[in-house]
């Protein structure tokens, strides 16, 4: 089954949650037939977020000629380091791949995919036996469809897995983004997610929240964890600090850029010091940012195993 035929038998209407969606003659929308719910079709995507959204309106999707965002590609990313090293994607998606080839034709949803189609495609082995599913919220991002987290366009249990990398921080209410990630993730199914702890503004208006590592399980509480850990540890932590006390002087756009490259390009060193404590627990508790790779359980996690689960330095007991 091709992707846009899978879309449309997998799709649930964002309104009603009703999964009679149908595409309008002329393809130029889609038509939820039990609410009458309306959806555009912009440029080959489909635009589904509900039409009470007050903060993400339609009519802005509507043929947007918006530049892809956060261009991985442009001549400044590649000269001026950036703040932060991985210390584990490339790792824990070649786990990822190896589950999923063995799986029939499985199916990946990628929530807030910016511009990581072409990234993801190649460490996740995208083909005709991995379908991955791009999705965001932002007009300029490269995806398959537009839609917002909190009302995931999708069927219950239709994914054999979901990624999401920096991007609950972001949403009004990461609880309900997280309970809509495991509505649509089917029971076994993997779960990679990557949150930032210690870390300073970096959406502007649209940055919300932060997470321990402890948190981060909480928040994916019928996640039974194969691995978690630090993507960037303290060093990294260091270098955001370092950049955000220097642009606290910096109040205009262009003095802001370049108070971020001299920054960068002089401490950007340090962050690789993560490397030498990725293994240290008190390094977890000033970790910048963590992950957690899992796969989705029956039952919820209860509170005191999360907290058992605690991984840093800290011996603390309030029993």
């Amino acid at each position: 089954m091709s992707k846009v035929k899978w879309f449309y038998s997998s799709f649930r209407c964002p309104q009603c949650h009703s999964s009679d969606l149908k595409e309008i003659s002329d393809v130029t929308s889609i038509l939820c037939t039990s609410c009458n719910a309306e959806y555009p079709i912009s440029n080959g995507q489909p635009v589904l977020l509900r039409t009470d959204n007050d903060v993400f309106c339609l009519d802005d999707y509507q043929n947007s000629k918006v530049p892809l965002t956060h261009n991985a590609n442009s001549f400044l990313h590649k000269i001026i380091p950036q703040p932060s090293v991985n210390l584990a994607s490339q790792r824990v998606f070649s786990d990822i791949r190896e589950r999923l080839e063995k799986m029939p034709k499985a199916t990946v949803l990628v929530i807030g995919g910016g511009c990581q189609r072409q990234w993801l495609d190649e460490r996740l082995g995208a083909s005709q036996f991995i379908r991955i599913v791009y999705s965001d919220i932002d007009v300029g991002a490269d995806v398959d469809l537009f839609c917002d987290g909190h009302d995931i366009p999708f069927v219950n249990d239709c994914f054999d897995a979901v990624v999401t990398t920096a991007v609950l921080e972001h949403v009004l209410y990461p609880e309900r983004v997280a309970s809509e990630i495991i509505r649509v993730l089917k029971v076994g199914g993997l779960l990679y997610s990557e949150l930032p702890f210690m870390q300073q503004v970096h959406e502007g208006a649209y940055d919300f929240t932060r997470y321990t590592m402890s948190g981060h399980r909480r928040l994916f509480n019928r996640i039974q964890e194969i691995e978690s850990g630090m993507i960037a540890g303290p060093a990294t932590a260091l270098v955001w600090a370092i950049e955000n006390f220097a642009l606290s002087f910096s109040p205009y756009t262009a003095s802001r850029k370049l108070t971020k490259a001299v920054v960068r390009l002089l401490f950007g060193w340090i962050k690789y010091c993560d490397y030498l404590v990725r293994s240290n627990p008190a390094a977890m508790d000033g970790a910048s940012c963590t992950y957690l790779f899992g796969r989705k359980i029956d039952s919820t996690i209860p509170d005191t195993k999360i907290i058992e689960q605690y991984s840093g330095a800290q011996v603390l007991s309030h029993k």
